[in-house]
């Protein structure tokens, strides 16, 4: 799985044979066979592992944070933190925009993407709230975790084509500054979003 992870962010899929991942892992054929039994297998189940260990690193930010951090400058630290490791893994956010266009002309696959897209945005909604950085409100949760995936692809987006982690750790902290901030729970309010002569 290691070899694969290396091998897939670095040529993408849809580039990437059994073969070159074999030659990186050091097996032959027949050990990739005895495991999975197509390279689509092994990439689902790549980004499964890797979604899982990228969501453990963002859980670690919030366990390591202590108790509420409702002050201001307490919030940015937080955030601050997180929007560093969000972004730490320039191999994660290749592999997460493979999975992204692999999903979107599979179903199934497209199920799965949006599952591990989800379980992220609310650990980091649900940590911000729990922190005291976004304040809890009935029916904004949704908004909250909407809001986290929208952020999160902007900027990943963005990184993934221009290479400038600094900006896009700055763009993103910003973004979730807004989330948390009394003006920002305003702007999510879903009336009168988009339309005309309210």
């Amino acid at each position: 799985m290691s070899a694969a992870f290396s091998v897939f962010a670095a040529k993408g899929y849809g580039k990437v044979s059994i073969e070159e991942i074999c030659a990186e892992a050091g097996f032959s054929r027949g050990a990739f066979y005895s495991n999975f039994e197509t390279v689509d297998e092994l990439f689902q189940a790549l980004y499964e592992e890797q979604a899982a260990v990228f969501r453990r690193r963002v859980a670690t930010v919030f366990e390591t944070a202590g108790t509420a951090t409702a002050a201001p400058n307490q919030c940015s630290l937080l955030i601050g933190r997180l929007a560093r490791v969000v972004l730490s893994e320039p191999r994660w956010l290749l592999l997460e925009a493979d999975a992204r266009a692999y999903a979107a002309r599979r179903p199934a696959a497209a199920q799965l993407h949006l599952g591990v897209r989800r379980r992220l945005a609310e650990l980091v909604a649900d940590g911000l709230t729990a922190h005291g950085a976004v304040p809890s409100a009935p029916g904004r949760r949704e908004d909250a975790i909407r809001f986290v995936i929208e952020a999160y692809d902007a900027v990943t987006s963005q990184l993934i084509l221009d290479g400038d982690v600094a900006r896009a750790r700055e763009r993103f902290a910003h973004l979730l500054l807004v989330l948390a901030s009394p003006a920002g729970q305003a702007a999510r309010q879903p009336a009168g979003v988009g339309r005309t002569g309210q």
